[in-house]
């Protein structure tokens, strides 16, 4: 028996994928230690693993992450790329905000793609190259699923581990595809006319090699929950709004006198597009639920 480290890029049915420091790839179950402890290894996880004569791994030890994504369920990457459809189905910029917050909460780095931008008038196109160009503007890489951006997109994640979320049906398996020039040939489905979103074609979270960078595939979603992070911790995961000179250091820029931010408004209603509202409304929804509780 011997003894190797490695990260896990695939998880199914209690079997763990892992890629070993020399390239191979070995197949390993989880120690009973970890289900008694209420441990789960995550995708992205680096670990020890034994490997017995049969070839069958079995993870020994997780090592500490760099990060965590909650949405979607993986470790230790690079960035996470939030692909976010601006038609069918018809963008959500709260939708799109809340993967943001939870990325900056995780402190991984986001890229965010717009994809269906052919589907647009010229009337909505520009006011979605506005949109586009503020998320630039507050730090975030922002780019399409056009054959440049993503020649773009392969030279900034070259060598690195990243992982792609976004709500079901706003184009995340087509994009991988076209990343691998069709030879992943991941399924991607048709928007459901009844429900208004994207059916779920991906069940499993997995790492898929492509050039020389490894990108996994998660399931979709339509609503994402932000409930656990509190409400006075919320601003700060909004960038532009951390660093405003309020009157008072404890301004949670809703209700407060002298709040930057709203006087910034007041002048200005179009200035942080809809990224206040949603703020806004992060706050309150956590507020109710106290309320609740």
């Amino acid at each position: 028996m011997i003894e190797e480290t490695g990260k896990i890029i695939k998880s199914l049915s209690g079997f763990y994928y892992i890629l070993l420091e020399n390239g191979d790839i070995i197949t390993s179950r989880a120690r009973g230690n970890f289900r008694n402890n209420n441990i789960t290894p995550l995708v992205g996880d680096i670990v020890n693993v034994k490997i017995e004569d049969d070839s069958i791994g079995y993870i020994t030890t997780i090592k500490e992450r760099d990060n965590e994504l909650l949405r979607p369920k993986v470790a230790n990457i690079d960035y996470n790329v939030i692909v976010t459809s601006v038609k069918d189905p018809d963008f959500s910029s709260k939708l799109l905000d809340k993967m943001v917050v939870l990325a900056e909460y995780s402190s991984v780095p986001s890229i965010i793609i717009f994809t269906k931008l052919d589907l647009l008038s010229d009337e909505y196109l520009k006011k979605f190259n506005s949109i586009m160009d503020y998320y630039k503007e507050i730090g975030y890489v922002v780019l399409t699923n056009s054959s440049e951006d993503i020649a773009k997109f392969k030279t900034i994640v070259s060598n690195k581990f990243i992982s792609i979320s976004g709500q079901s049906g706003s184009g995340k398996s087509t994009f991988i595809n076209n990343l691998s020039n069709g030879v992943l040939n991941i399924e991607t489905a048709k928007i459901s006319k009844a429900l208004g979103r994207g059916k779920h074609t991906t069940r499993h979270t997995e790492f898929h090699k492509i050039d020389d960078f490894y990108i996994a595939d998660t399931p979709g979603f339509s609503s994402l929950d932000i409930t656990f992070i509190y409400k006075e911790d919320i601003k700060y995961l909004f960038k532009e709004f951390s660093a405003t000179n309020c009157k008072y250091q404890t301004c949670n820029h809703i209700d407060e006198p002298s709040c930057q931010i709203k006087i910034e408004l007041e002048n200005d209603c179009n200035k942080y597009f809809d990224r206040y509202e949603n703020y806004k409304n992060m706050f309150n929804e956590k507020k109710e639920q106290k309320r609740r509780y």
